[in-house]
């Protein structure tokens, strides 16, 4: 028996059946127990936690319960959600490895008609509908032992990059109880409509939309003009088209910021909501706060753009009267930072004579743009945004610096006081100790007319009720930034991680030289096409009036062309036969190596470890 064992062990079949079961052994056990231990090898480290993200669920107090409720068998006919659907798995899995006593994970796979599918719709998760009838669903369900609630109904593919913030945003926000507090200072009608105080007390306020979308989720404490201290419970200070302040109200902003609080500033060259008639007015600064904070903003200069100018009509109806107005952008998502969190999920922003910002030389703050304009733009004087300039003179005008500048800007990090006397008068251990210096953290945008509903919604009266379309971005953003910058600090510094889904360079690279070749034959295809056109012209100008057919010629001519065609139609199928080709077999050695070769490497890895083994065996015999 012990022969027959060590002859079956020699045969080389039987050593290849062994380790391939072993292989599919280990890959099964690993699966199974191991899935939280990963080697991430992803460009952008799409499955590796952030150090905040780590640090938030480390400190977790009280214990989450998260349901993933994942319609896997439905899934399974489209690769393409099958595979998100299993990145949203790993990451939650993540999220156990990371603090395993707090975070439980439960997948579901509710299968139709089931209690399971019952308790994905009872926690407000929302399905797919498919052709069969059945529902899909993709969502998770977050719950904590003090009665805390959330989910997300569906998880959408084009949030992938921001997956780890949004998952982080729902287990943060467990603990939240009430609004959080927004002290607003402005002079723009904000809470009244352009109207004012006046159209209120006539019952005809319209408060702009943003703020009304800001009541919902911010207790609002608005700032009278006099203020002289902040509320001490801002959560978020927003300053949009501030009035003069004094030193002591500068003091007071700068002190806010320095002590850790978060900001949203929103300044402008030239308000249009404020007085179109007079540049001055329209005007707003914070002084030195600016500078003191790492950032410059050239005083009394809007940017125009030519490229991202908008459409407006200036009087009467016709094709003409509609113009291109370079003060006036229309800012699409090329111009938006994809990688953050709150400019990456707006597609488009409309603002009005905007300024621009800068990092100021040697400050200490990092600098990340937000918003920027295209290349094609200039600044031009304040002045003569005031009224309505005639589009025309203006693009004339407009002579591009081939410098994309930025419009709005997340500005964090070390900075000092303005006010470095007034700081050191202060003792340490008081209470209202000021300071010199601290981290800060806050939004700055050189435009205030991102608030204005003119420029992004379109106001409807349906029954006395009214209802608004937007027609661009501006509400999320502003909304996006509030909700982000009090969050906590493992949520503001997340930023997008990527996607899982990479393009096939290789193949695209491929493709991409074949259709520039096939281009060129194309031309020389038209090239000729014309010139035998050409030629065939002069000679029907030189035919008698009463020929009637072509002469040898011109049958020359015509036959010496459908051989050009012919043969160039033969190259070109050739072009494609061989783009075609290139990528069969591209795909084919893809398919081995993903498929067989790693196989294949581990058993010859085994099969030389065995001879290795034997080798060492017989020589200690």
């Amino acid at each position: 028996m012990e022969n027959f064992r060590k002859t079956l062990m020699d045969r080389p079949g039987t050593r290849i059946v062994l380790a391939v079961l072993l292989f599919l052994s280990l890959t099964v056990l690993i699966d199974r127990y191991l899935r939280g231990a990963q080697l991430d090898l992803t460009e952008e480290g799409l499955y590796t936690l952030s150090p905040g993200t780590e640090q938030l669920l480390g400190e977790m107090k009280e214990p989450v319960t998260l349901n993933f409720y994942f319609s896997r068998s439905l899934a399974a006919p489209y690769p393409q959600l099958l595979a998100y659907g299993k990145r949203v798995e790993d990451l939650l899995r993540a999220f156990v490895s990371a603090n395993p006593g707090r975070v439980q994970l439960s997948v579901i796979d509710p299968e139709p008609f089931s209690e399971s599918e019952d308790d994905a719709v009872a926690a407000g998760l929302r399905g797919v509908p498919l052709n069969d009838g059945t529902t899909l669903y993709m969502g998770l369900k977050a719950s904590n032992s003090t009665d805390g609630e959330a989910a997300i109904p569906f998880f959408a593919e084009e949030r992938e990059k921001f997956l780890e913030y949004d998952l982080v945003k729902l287990i943060a926000g467990l603990d939240q109880t009430g609004k959080k507090h927004l002290t607003l200072l402005t002079t723009l009608p904000m809470q009244f409509g352009p109207g004012g105080p006046q159209a209120m007390m006539q019952g005809r306020a319209q408060p702009y939309v943003i703020y009304e979308q800001l009541q919902e989720s911010f207790d609002i404490q608005e700032l009278a003009e006099d203020f002289t201290e902040l509320p001490a419970d801002t959560d978020v200070l927003m300053i949009a088209q501030p009035p003069a302040l004094s030193d002591d109200q500068l003091f007071a902003i700068d002190q806010y910021v320095l002590k850790g609080g978060r900001a949203l500033v929103f300044l402008d060259p030239h308000s249009e909501a404020v007085d179109p008639r007079s540049a001055g007015a329209a005007s707003s600064s914070l002084g030195s706060l600016l500078g003191a904070w790492g950032v410059d903003m050239p005083e009394g200069k809007v940017v125009g753009d030519a490229s991202l100018a908008q459409r407006v009509q200036m009087g009467g109806y016709g094709a003409d009267s509609i113009k291109d107005y370079v003060f006036w952008l229309a800012i699409t998502s090329d111009f938006l930072a994809s990688d953050d969190v709150v400019s990456g999920a707006v597609n488009n922003l409309n603002l009005a004579s905007s300024g621009v910002l800068s990092a100021k030389e040697g400050a200490t703050t990092t600098f990340k743009p937000l918003v920027r304009t295209s290349t094609v733009s200039m600044l031009f004087d304040a002045k003569e945004a005031v009224g309505m300039p005639d589009p025309d003179t203006l693009l004339k005008e407009l002579e591009p610096t081939g410098e994309s500048y930025v419009l709005a800007a997340r500005v964090t990090g070390p900075a000092v006081t303005t006010f470095p006397d007034r700081a050191a008068k202060a003792a340490p251990p008081a209470a209202d100790a000021t300071v010199s210096k601290g981290d800060i953290n806050l939004v700055l945008m050189a435009d205030t007319d991102v608030f204005d509903d003119r420029f992004w919604v379109q106001l409807q009266d349906l029954l006395g009720q009214r209802i608004v379309v937007p027609i661009a971005g501006n509400g999320s953003f502003v909304m996006g930034l509030a909700d982000h910058i009090t969050g906590s600090e493992a949520l503001i510094g997340l930023r997008g991680r990527g996607i899982s889904k990479r393009p096939f360079e290789v193949v695209d690279d491929l493709r991409r030289d074949a259709e520039t070749k096939y281009l060129a034959e194309e031309q020389v295809l038209q090239k000729r096409l014309e010139e035998t056109e050409g030629r065939l012209a002069d000679l029907e100008s030189q035919k008698p009036d009463t020929a009637a057919v072509l002469s040898p010629e011109q049958e020359s001519e015509v036959e010496e062309f459908r051989t050009q065609l012919l043969e160039t139609r033969k190259q070109l199928r050739a072009v494609k036969h061989s783009l075609q080709r290139d990528i069969d077999n591209l795909g084919s050695v893809l398919a081995f190596i993903n498929i067989a070769l790693v196989p294949i490497l581990v058993v010859i890895a085994a099969l030389v470890r065995v001879q290795v083994r034997r080798r060492r065996l017989r020589n200690q015999d």
